[in-house]
């Protein structure tokens, strides 16, 4: 197996499942969102063999976004919704009833052909910090009103300044049967072998997925429990990560060992500033958009230019394809 190597077609997944992409938001030097070039990501992301795109994330800049501007974006990728390539859109605030009202905003919205979302994720409340028992109370009335349409959790306590207990996630997954993922970005593999462990019951009744969200450490999570990813990454190198994915439901360590060390360049110094700072002037870099971003954040200087430049030479020269 080659280092590119994404095997046979992928079949039809469930919800949150497979190599997610946290989809950048294209703007020109405007500032306005820059429509051709998004429609060109999400065609090279479908066609490189990943499984669906999260619009509207952390990655896409949710805060600096409009409501209409993320209701052209969601509709925009649903127009590139397959059986295989699915679409996702980050809803979370730290105001519940907000986070509630953009979940229906989105659930219910559709693409020209009638798609709709396949599921919304929603983000531990940032800012506010809540306990333990707020989160629950939280994430618990956001499923309630979302009814039977999916919804991931999304643990970043590097971003919120809160993290989401392993014993609270497991009694939401207990008490919620449409919390059917959590996006796991703590960067801590113990994490996830904690979190595979504490829904193991509830994994044993109904499909449960474990999504890291650290790509650094995707391999090793992947060990540890993880059953896939959504990535910033996959920007970049789609059919590598895909092949570590793969590697691991095929339990060919050797491949994803090799993987794993081929992309660990890009799959750390991609983070060497806020993201996606480093993903913006890398894809600029590619000529897939221009290398702007919206205030507060700024483009990545010199020295960081150097290392994820250099991060890209290094992984083409072992052989890992990029996107473009």
């Amino acid at each position: 197996m080659t280092l590119n190597s994404t095997a046979a077609p992928h079949a039809p997944l469930g919800a949150f499942s497979g190599v997610l992409t946290a989809i950048a938001t294209p703007f020109r030097s405007s500032g306005d969102v820059d429509l051709p070039a998004y429609e060109r990501l999400l065609g090279l992301l479908s066609s490189s063999g990943t499984h669906g795109v999260v619009v509207a994330g952390t990655t896409g800049e949710s805060p600096t976004l409009s409501q209409e501007e993320k209701s052209l974006l969601v509709r925009t990728a649903l127009a590139h919704r397959t059986d295989a390539f699915r679409v996702y859109v980050g809803t979370g605030s730290n105001d519940t009833r907000e986070t509630i009202e953009s979940s229906l905003r989105f659930a219910s919205l559709q693409g020209v052909r009638g798609q709709k979302v396949d599921g919304v994720m929603a983000v531990v409340p940032y800012y506010n910090k809540p306990s333990q028992a707020g989160q629950f109370a939280h994430f618990s009335a956001i499923a309630q009103a979302l009814g039977s349409t999916p919804l991931c959790l999304y643990n970043v306590p590097g971003r919120t300044g809160v993290a989401l207990a392993v014993g609270t996630a497991a009694r939401l997954f207990e008490a919620h049967t449409n919390i059917v993922a959590i996006k796991e970005a703590a960067g801590n593999v113990g994490v996830i072998t904690e979190l595979a462990r504490a829904l193991a019951p509830v994994r044993a009744r109904r499909p449960v997925e474990i999504l890291s969200g650290d790509d650094p450490t995707f391999a090793p999570a992947l060990l540890c429990g993880a059953t896939g990813v959504i990535s910033v990454t996959t920007h970049l190198i789609p059919k590598a990560m895909v092949g570590m994915w793969k590697a691991a439901r095929e339990n060919d360590l050797g491949t994803l060992a090799r993987l794993h060390a081929a992309t660990y360049p890009v799959n750390t110094e991609l983070f060497c500033a806020p993201n996606p700072c480093a993903l913006k002037w890398a894809l600029a870099k590619l000529g897939l958009c221009e290398n702007v971003l919206r205030l507060p954040l700024a483009p990545i200087e010199e020295k960081e230019q150097g290392l994820v430049g250099a991060a890209l030479e290094s992984v083409s020269a072992a052989g890992v394809e990029l996107i473009a």
